[in-house]
């Protein structure tokens, strides 16, 4: 019997982990449906090979296609990542309140993380295989620049009185980081209208800077903050693109949050933050922001975004980049008072923009698309 390869009619994107049967009977491969056909020794003319790691069987070649999930599903996702992930900047704001942002995040990282993980290696999860000793510490150096570098900064940012609005939009900020990175790292010059949209990326934050006392902008040191964040979660999703993290994507989410979570546990024990804590002083309205922020943000946000970069066009689920800022800012107006400008609008308008051409000339580039990490909301999430 010959190795062979797995031929599929279904879309590009879609990702083929394990085959676990050769009859005619569906089954479930990350969230989607494949159909076994009957056994051929050549597969029709038209078939496509999806672009993933070779999976050898012995035997004839497979024809599959794939059962589109419901589009009221769909719609769902989209519309969890949309306010979820928009409403988290608010989350943050409001627990940072009555609890110190290192216990705040090393609490919900911990319990986001050690849920992912009980769930990964549950039936349910697909009973992923426990890390090895090399997988955890790719995971260690990827949650720290991933959930304890760009959560500090951006809790620090919302602490110190940059708004959710202006905190969410440079988030956003973020795939201008992945072209300047891949620029740095490959030496391959961006599209010319990668270009355009960087340049007007540079526009946008320049209108956000608040040189004076303007309401409606931030200052340079709030904005460079939050920048910073952008930038480490760019590099942190170069780095998990390469380095040695469990295969299974629930696992390698979990092992990231887990070792995010123990980071800032240090950090509140060393900058004091545990020996001044009363828990008596904890606010509910802290508290439940703060499970918000683990359970809808951390977890189900997440898992509708991953299911849907399987399932959809990369370019349609890119379009929380869009949505996100504009809840923030919709929702730090309504209950935090915080104002929105002309000054403001403008700015927002031209980074959304920016990031729409970057991702428009990144989607003209297959090999260049943005991946799955490099999701600038879960970086605040």
């Amino acid at each position: 019997m010959r190795p062979v390869r797995l031929v599929s009619s279904g879309p590009p994107e879609a990702e083929i982990i394990a085959v676990t049967q050769l009859d005619s009977r569906p089954f479930g491969v990350m969230g989607i449906e494949w159909d076994l056909l009957p056994l051929r020794a050549n597969p029709p003319a038209g078939a496509t090979t999806p672009p993933i790691r070779p999976q050898f069987l012995t035997g004839a070649t497979i024809l599959m296609t794939t059962t589109r999930p419901p589009r009221a599903l769909i719609w769902l996702a989209f519309g969890i990542i949309y306010v979820v992930w928009g409403t988290s900047y608010l989350g943050i704001a409001l627990a940072i309140e009555t609890i110190p942002p290192f216990i705040m995040s090393g609490t919900r990282f911990l319990l986001a993380g050690g849920l992912l993980f009980i769930f990964a290696r549950s039936q349910w999860g697909g009973r992923a295989a426990m890390p090895t000793r090399r997988e955890w510490m790719g995971a260690a150096i990827a949650g720290f620049l991933l959930f304890v570098v760009n959560n500090a900064l951006i809790v620090w940012a919302e602490f110190n009185g940059v708004p959710t609005g202006v905190v969410a939009l440079l988030i956003g900020t973020t795939p201008m980081w992945m072209v300047l990175l891949n620029w740095a790292r490959s030496g391959v010059r961006p599209a010319p209208l990668t270009g355009i949209g960087l340049l007007l990326g540079l526009v946008g934050v320049g209108l956000l800077v608040n040189v004076s006392d303007q309401p409606g902008g931030t200052t340079i040191a709030g904005a460079i903050t939050v920048i910073a964040a952008a930038f480490f979660w760019a590099l942190g999703s170069l780095y998990a693109r390469g380095a040695a993290l469990p295969k299974s994507p629930l696992m390698s989410t979990a092992t990231q949050l887990l070792w995010g979570g123990l980071f800032q546990a240090a950090l509140a024990l060393i900058s004091g933050e545990v020996a001044a804590f009363q828990i008596g002083q904890v606010s509910w309205v802290s508290f439940m922001a703060m499970l918000y922020l683990a359970i809808a943000s951390s977890i189900i946000a997440f898992s509708a975004f991953t299911w849907l970069m399987r399932v959809v066009e990369p370019a349609r689920v890119a379009t929380y980049a869009f949505v996100n800022p504009v809840i923030a800012f919709f929702l730090g107006w309504l209950l935090l008072s915080e104002p929105i400008t002309p000054r403001t609008i403008l700015a927002a308008g031209v980074i959304v923009v920016a990031v729409f051409l970057i991702l428009r000339a990144q989607n003209r580039k297959p090999a260049a698309t943005i991946p799955v990490e490099a999701s600038p909301v879960e970086a605040a999430a």
